[in-house]
């Protein structure tokens, strides 16, 4: 035998076309019910699908339309909300529009339907522009297209402009429920994807698509991986050896993006064009090169290690840390495939990630390129400082750092959700102290807990006195420095004492995210 150079290669930067990289199908995707997806989809069952980015999600979609191809009675149609969230109204149902006719119009020709004419004359009229009609789209297309079951996936739902969520999910209840028990149903199935649990969403106090499965996509098993690399063994005559298989499943646990990447450096860098067999040994090297190497894989999860750096740590050196499903710090690291859930402890997800990370969460040290974002608190009736301030924080985003505050949330119902992600994700608040602060009862009620819970992960709060006010019977407020260090509320300043404290200030933000 000879070595013969590979023809495809070992994905590790998006979406894994077959045609092109080694793929594997997942095993044991299934629902609460032991449902396979085909199953659940033949059962015109409504789910959410989880996994953590780089770990297949769109690569099984994608191959899982291929076999809904096969039966002539399906029309399939993957789109993605990627990149939608600034989206408004009219722009995001015109990129639905976009995606779902064309893929519609393009299945009925595929498969020779009839009907392809009446439809495309319906959908040239038929404007999408709010969520009254998207449902009347498929409840129209339900008496245009008989005997056919239209199944929509939605990919990285995560991406859906934050005003519309209720709307949209509501929408796709109603289909669901109206059709649930009849035989042609208007629109058949619907899977989203890049939710954790969908199901437990809660917008404007409800929970509008609390009708659905959820199901989470697995890891690679050993016997996913065996397959995986016995594609690149058959195009190239270089086997690896059941003990580097081993070694490669130990180390990282079955993460698909590690698991290629493994295979890529072994064969590039370690052993390359040979059909020498790959050995344990060698694994130990390609994970060594790894360790050391600077990918946006690993910088991402910096990024989110960094938010919750205390529980990691926590976990990290705790083999008997205990876990906890209704921790955010703990659910926000399970979402980004940082943690998992072993013998009721949590434990970091794989031996790889606990070398990568140990000395970061172990350092003062904070993220060398990756961008820092601040939280603005305040009540409204204080807009003209916010303002103010905003004109002297805007120069920080030339050294990486943002700011958010509600100024592009349009629809009051839905504040509470993108206020409690924009906590959630950023590494430190600045609230705007006033009598209006101090009595709102959202900020009390709602704000408030979410900063402390992110306080005890190392976020930094800075207090800000703009007016007169009983502050310190605030216990929350007690224990921290009030700025000015001096106690005397900005209003009390004159106008270039005034600027020169929110300079003094920007000053000292800057200072605190490089010391850390």
């Amino acid at each position: 035998m000879k070595y013969n150079k590979p023809k495809r290669t070992f994905e590790d930067s998006g979406y894994v076309n077959p045609k092109k990289s080694y793929c594997v199908s997942l095993e044991n995707v299934v629902n609460r019910h032991h449902q396979d997806m085909k199953t659940m989809v033949d059962n015109g069952r409504y789910f959410s699908i989880f996994a953590p980015r780089q770990s297949g999600k769109t690569t099984f979609f994608k191959l899982f339309s291929h076999k809904l191809e096969i039966d002539s009675n399906y029309i399939f149609i993957l789109m993605s909300f990627e990149n939608c969230e600034t989206y408004d109204l009219i722009k995001f149902y015109q990129h639905i529009q976009y995606v779902i006719y064309g893929q519609l119009i393009q299945r009925l020709r595929d498969i020779q339907c009839h009907q392809v004419d009446t439809v495309q004359s319906f959908l040239q009229t038929h404007i999408l522009n709010d969520s009254y009609a998207f449902y009347m789209l498929f409840s129209q297309l339900n008496q245009l297209i008989s005997k056919k079951k239209i199944v929509i996936f939605i990919d990285e739902f995560d991406g859906i402009p934050i005003n519309e969520i209720k709307n949209f999910l509501t929408t796709l209840r109603k289909l669901y429920q109206e059709y649930k028990d009849k035989t042609d149903k208007a629109l058949y199935s619907v899977g989203l994807v890049g939710i954790r649990n969908i199901t437990q969403l809660i917008v404007g106090g409800v929970s509008p698509f609390n009708i659905a499965d959820h199901i989470e996509l697995p890891p690679f098993s050993f016997t996913n991986i065996r397959d995986l690399y016995n594609q690149y063994t058959q195009e190239t005559n270089q086997p690896f050896t059941e003990e580097a298989i081993h070694a490669v499943y130990e180390e990282t646990q079955g993460q698909p993006w590690l698991v290629n990447r493994l295979a890529s450096i072994v064969i590039t860098k370690i052993k390359p064009e040979t059909i020498d067999p790959i050995v344990k040994e060698n694994i130990d090297q390609a994970v060594n090169v790894l360790l050391k190497e600077k990918n946006s894989h690993f910088e991402n999860l910096k990024e989110k290690i960094f938010l919750y750096k205390e529980t990691f740590k926590s976990i990290l050196f705790n083999p008997k840390e205990a876990y906890l499903p209704d921790d955010d710090a703990q659910s926000w690291l399970q979402q980004y495939g940082l943690i998992k859930e072993q013998d009721n402890c949590a434990v970091i997800a794989n031996p790889i990630y606990k070398k990568r990370f140990s000395k970061f969460v172990s350092s003062h040290k904070g993220l060398e390129n990756g961008k820092m974002k601040i939280f603005i608190s305040y009540c409204h009736e204080d807009r003209h400082w916010l303002d103010r301030l905003v004109f002297h924080l805007t120069p920080l985003k030339y050294q990486s750092i943002e700011f958010w505050f509600d100024e592009h949330i349009k629809s009051g119902d839905n504040w509470s959700e993108a206020i409690q992600n924009a906590i959630q994700t950023s590494h430190m608040t600045i609230h705007l102290i006033s009598p209006y602060f101090l009595n709102s009862d959202y900020i009390r009620t709602r704000e408030i807990p979410a900063i402390q819970a992110r306080q005890k992960e190392g976020m930094f709060v800075i207090p800000i006195l703009i007016k007169k006010c009983v502050w310190k019977v605030i216990p929350f407020l007690s224990n921290i420095q009030m700025y000015p260090h001096n106690g005397i509320a900005l209003e009390e300043l004159d106008k270039t004492e005034q600027e020169d404290q929110l300079i003094q200030l920007v000053n000292e933000i800057i200072e605190l995210f490089n010391q850390n």
